[in-house]
C-alpha cells in the first residue's frame, strides 16, 4: 500500500523553503555590505600606519553604515523568528493587521524583483481577528500575492488591505491594472485551491476594479 501525497504539507514545505531562501539571501547581502565596510576601515587603518592622515569623518561614515546594516540584520532575524513560530499551533487567533505586515515583509524581495511597491492598508481599531492556521494562512495569501504581482505594471504599486465589514472579513489585493489580461483559469491552480480550501477562504476577482478579495471565515 502506497502513502497518498499530502498536497498541503508539500505546499507548506515549498513555501517554507522559498521564504528561507529569500531571507537568507537578504542576510547574505547585509553581511556583504558589512564585510565591504570592514575592509574599508582596515584600509584607513593601514593608511594611518603608513603615516598618511585620515579624516575622522570617514571613520564615522563607515561606522554608521555598519550600524545601519546591523539594525537591518536584526530586523530580518526578528521577522524570520516570527515566521518560524507560525507553525507552533495548527489553529490560533490571528490578527490580520499583523499577518498582513508579515506577509509583506516576507515578499518584499519578490515584489522588488517585479519592480512593484507594496502598500498596506491596515484596518483601524478594533483589531480584525480570525481563527486559523497562521502558517497556512500566510502560505495561501502568499500564493495569491505571487499571482497578483503579475497583474501590476513595473514601477507601480499594489495595495494590500485588511477588510472588515458587516458582510466580509479578509484581505484585498488592489491596483491590479492588468488583471483582466491574465488567463481566467491561471489562478487558483490546483495548489492554490488546496491552500485556500485549507483555511476556508473564498476568492473573488474583479478585473474591472483590478481587485482580488480573499474572504476568510469569521470568528
Amino acid at each position: 500500500m502506497t502513502n497518498q501525497p499530502d498536497p498541503v504539507g508539500q505546499a507548506g514545505l515549498q513555501f517554507f523553503g522559498r521564504m528561507s531562501a529569500s531571507i537568507s539571501h537578504e542576510l547574505k547581502n547585509v553581511l556583504a555590505i558589512i564585510k565591504e565596510n570592514s575592509g574599508l576601515l582596515n584600509d584607513y587603518l593601514a593608511m594611518m600606519a603608513r603615516g598618511r592622515p585620515v579624516d575622522p569623518e570617514r571613520f564615522q561614515i563607515v561606522g554608521n553604515r555598519i550600524e545601519a546594516q546591523t539594525r537591518r540584520a536584526d530586523a530580518i532575524i526578528k521577522n524570520l523568528n516570527q515566521f518560524a513560530h507560525t507553525v507552533d499551533h495548527p489553529s490560533s487567533a490571528v490578527d490580520l493587521n499583523q499577518a498582513l505586515e508579515l506577509l509583506m515583509v516576507l515578499h518584499q524581495r519578490m515584489a522588488a524583483m517585479h519592480q512593484v511597491t507594496l502598500e498596506p492598508v491596515p484596518s483601524q481599531d478594533p483589531p480584525v481577528v480570525v481563527t486559523t492556521s497562521p502558517f497556512l494562512l500566510l502560505n495561501a495569501l502568499g500564493s495569491v500575492l505571487a499571482y497578483a504581482l503579475k497583474s501590476v505594471p513595473a514601477g507601480q504599486a499594489m495595495s494590500l488591505e485588511v477588510i472588515s465589514s458587516e458582510t466580509e472579513t479578509g484581505i484585498g489585493f488592489g491596483l491590479l491594472k492588468n488583471l483582466g489580461d491574465r488567463p481566467a483559469d491561471e489562478f487558483p491552480d490546483a495548489q492554490g485551491k488546496v491552500l485556500l480550501d485549507a483555511v476556508g477562504a473564498r476568492m473573488r476577482k474583479n478585473s474591472q476594479q483590478g481587485r482580488i478579495v480573499i474572504g476568510l471565515p469569521r470568528q
